[in-house]
């Protein structure tokens, strides 16, 4: 039983975002429900009417709005617990793995640094595949128009990284200082368009979308 507990309190941990949202959206929906149930009625302008003796000792009771169901609420939260029970069922027993696509997620971002205002790129590569992935160094490319200009990147931080081998599930991420190429190289300020790439030694190529330079806002 605690082992169990235990299981539950480690999925609760990893996903408690996913759960967050459900119950969010679950208690929108109920609010929701209730409100379309409640109509406003508009008031009647008052009318002159003509009351028989024999009905003016028993007045009539106009009928009264009957409140709304708490019924779509309790519909919406049973769901949602069905759907967060089958989501750690799924996890559990690696349902949910099988069903998520086996791909190298290349994800960058583009920051300033706050202490110099330099150019930074923050890079991320996640091997979601099923088998070990060796990546070589990756590339940062300045364009202006057609024309473009590539440098490898051999060095980050005074460590040597690459080639480096990602097991499944693993990842990798690192910072760059882009600055420096512009400081370092004649002519590069020309080009405010980059974008970075990695190749694995199989061939395959990860590049990422094409930035403006004078797009970069963020701040790290």
């Amino acid at each position: 039983m605690s082992r169990q507990l235990n299981n539950f309190l480690d999925f609760f941990k990893k996903n408690r975002i996913i759960i967050y949202v459900m119950l969010g959206l679950a208690l929108m929906m109920q609010v929701c429900s209730r409100g379309a149930g409640i109509q406003e009625s508009m008031p009647e302008a008052p009318q002159s009417e003509v009351v028989s003796p024999q009905t003016s000792d028993y007045p009539s009771q106009a009928p009264s709005d009957e409140a709304p169901s708490g019924d779509g609420g309790f519909v919406s939260m049973l769901l949602v617990t069905i759907i967060v029970l089958g989501f750690f069922v799924a996890k559990r027993y690696g349902y949910l793995d099988k069903l998520l696509p086996k791909i190298v997620i290349f994800r960058v971002g583009y920051y300033r640094l706050k202490s110099n205002g330099n150019l930074a790129l923050k890079v991320y590569i996640i091997n979601q595949t099923q088998r070990d992935i060796t990546f070589n160094a990756p590339t940062i490319l300045f364009f202006k128009g057609k024309d473009k200009r590539e440098f490898a990147i051999k060095n980050i931080g005074g460590q040597n990284y690459f080639p480096i081998t990602l097991m499944p599930g693993t990842g990798h991420k690192f910072t760059i200082d882009a600055q420096k190429f512009y400081n370092n190289v004649d002519g590069l300020n020309d080009y405010k368009t980059i974008r970075m790439q990695i190749c694995s030694n199989c061939g395959k190529c990860y590049k990422s979308m094409k930035w403006p330079v004078g797009l970069t806002f963020k701040k790290i």
